[in-house]
């Protein structure tokens, strides 16, 4: 169920800009250190109840899943932030469409490929609950009525739906940008309201309320333009506000305020406030975390490998665990170094040679 994604490297995104922007985007960049760990932590509480034989963690760690609103509001400020001012047309549009599918397919087909692998042989290792699982469309990250095979991948899925949309405002002139990113709001709140995603997991994820989050976050972007980071204190403590008493809803609602619009609802306007306070932040000299911007470097390739590593590690933790607290902190701290490590390695040994080909490839052709 989880997040995230959407351009995870501000090196990458530079490139795309014309407009004067500072050269990194570090506080965002930390909050999407933030919201990937916050997913992390979610899955190890998971992991723990599987493998550990008693617990260590609280249900409130569910309150991890909230990790994803951050980034789909972090997805949209960054789409204003790189591409408002690009020129519009087909050439440019179809630029800003390469860029951003090259992004997330190819790093997601290597991991959903081994996924794949362990998949064919031993399906109830990988996602017991998922037996219709459609793997064409998995790959493709086009909406299904089950789960990707790999099963974060549903956020792609709507990530992918956020590019396009902003490709067709890319394509048309700057002065439209902004009527066309009302209007889409407008259709999605529509189709909500006349219970569209009823009929079928294309119009399910048309007319999701979580679309919003990535308005929010496209809002916040233009209002950091608007007002260059003005009141940033203001708006990060009443984002703060605002997200922790989505959170404290979300305990008391339980798993179902995860799958429906109060979700949006209640954590649109926070992470809104929060990332734009953030940015804001950064103008005013005000860096968060450099801890956090080191996951944030990584977050994409943990977010990614993740469940797959803290499963492989949890399944070994079950053969030696024992009753009692101690081998729970020993391990849990383990399994989340261990899932560090795998997304630091995938996202230096792979991912960046990967965002290097496809950069060089997007040159050549555009």
């Amino acid at each position: 169920m989880y997040g995230i994604p959407c351009a995870y490297q501000p090196s990458y995104w530079e490139s795309m800009t014309t407009a004067p922007q500072p050269l990194r985007l570090d506080n965002i960049q930390a909050l999407r250190g933030a919201a990937v760990l916050a997913v992390v932590l979610s899955h190890l509480m998971t992991i723990e109840r599987k493998y550990a034989g008693d617990r260590l963690l609280g249900d409130f760690l569910s309150i991890g899943f909230s990790g994803v609103d951050l980034f789909f509001a972090i997805s949209g400020f960054v789409m204003v932030y790189v591409a408002w001012n690009k020129p519009g047309g087909l050439r440019s549009a179809a630029s800003f469409l390469f860029a951003r599918g090259a992004r997330i397919y190819p790093l997601y087909w290597l991991v959903s490929l081994a996924v794949l692998s362990v998949w064919m042989l031993r399906p109830e290792l990988v996602f017991a609950s998922n037996a219709n699982v459609s793997i064409m469309r998995s790959f493709a990250l086009w909406p299904a009525q089950s789960l990707p095979l790999l099963a974060v991948g549903w956020t792609l899925i709507h990530e992918m739906y956020f590019y396009l949309i902003f490709t067709v405002l890319v394509f048309s002139p700057p002065r439209f940008r902004l009527w066309g990113l009302m209007a889409w709001g407008a259709l999605v709140l529509a189709a909500f309201l006349a219970g569209a995603g009823a009929h079928g997991p294309v119009l399910r994820v048309l007319s999701h309320p979580l679309s919003f989050e990535f308005l929010g976050g496209a809002l916040a972007a233009l209002a950091l333009r608007r007002f260059a980071g003005q009141y940033w204190r203001w708006s990060l403590l009443a984002g703060f506000a605002l997200f922790v008493a989505a959170c404290l809803v979300s305990l008391r609602t339980g798993l179902a305020f995860w799958e429906s619009w109060p979700r949006a609802a209640s954590f649109t306007p926070a992470v809104s406030l929060i990332v734009y306070g953030a940015a804001g932040a950064e103008r005013a000299g005000k860096i968060f975390s450099r801890v956090l911007v080191w996951v944030g470097d990584q977050s994409y390739a943990l977010y990614l490998t993740h469940v797959l590593s803290l499963s492989v590690a949890g399944r070994i933790w079950a053969m030696f665990a024992q009753d009692g607290p101690l081998d729970n902190i020993v391990m849990l701290s383990l399994l989340l170094a261990i899932a560090l490590l795998a997304g630091e390695a995938t996202h230096r040994l792979i991912e960046t040679p990967l965002l290097h080909s496809t950069k060089h490839l997007r040159r050549r052709l555009f």
